[in-house]
């Protein structure tokens, strides 16, 4: 009867852990999305839309998420990425395919989002992790939007 007890605390428990997770990458997702959506992109007539995809992971201490994504030729992107209520919790890096790094937002104080304009179709992969000086663990929720002109 002990072995049943422990055993439903413990599931009990499981639960509770990964609905709190699961609500904490949810609550991140309008923050992530804001990014796509400025008061200086209206100001400038820009707007981004999402490609629709999901791109979201927990991550502990020195784990890193890679997601493989397409980029296509005379477009201009916008990477937007967050881990919670600070802007610079999340480092992402862009790699084509031979692994050559074509951009590290590490290297601009971890900002939160970054546009860039692609000249012709690549593959890439983006590796994102949490700036450990920042943060320890968290989900990081990213979104990729390309520039649509308000007319």
């Amino acid at each position: 009867m002990k072995l049943v007890k422990i055993l439903a605390l413990v599931l009990t428990i499981g639960s509770f852990s990964s609905v709190y997770s699961q609500l904490t990458c949810d609550s991140i997702a309008s923050l992530t999305n804001s990014y796509l959506h400025t008061e200086n992109d209206k100001l400038q007539n820009k707007m981004f839309i999402s490609d629709g995809q999901v791109y979201r992971a927990f991550l502990d201490e020195d784990q890193t998420a890679e997601f493989g994504v397409t980029f296509y030729g005379n477009s201009t992107y916008r990477i937007a990425s967050s881990a919670g209520n600070e802007d610079n919790f999340v480092i992402f890096e862009i790699y084509d395919k031979d692994r050559n790094l074509l951009f590290s937002n590490y290297e601009h104080a971890n900002a939160p989002f970054w546009d860039f304009e692609i000249e012709s179709t690549i593959d890439c992969t983006i590796e994102v992790r949490l700036d450990l000086n920042k943060k320890l663990s968290g989900c990081v929720r990213m979104m990729i939007g390309f520039e649509r002109s308000i007319n």
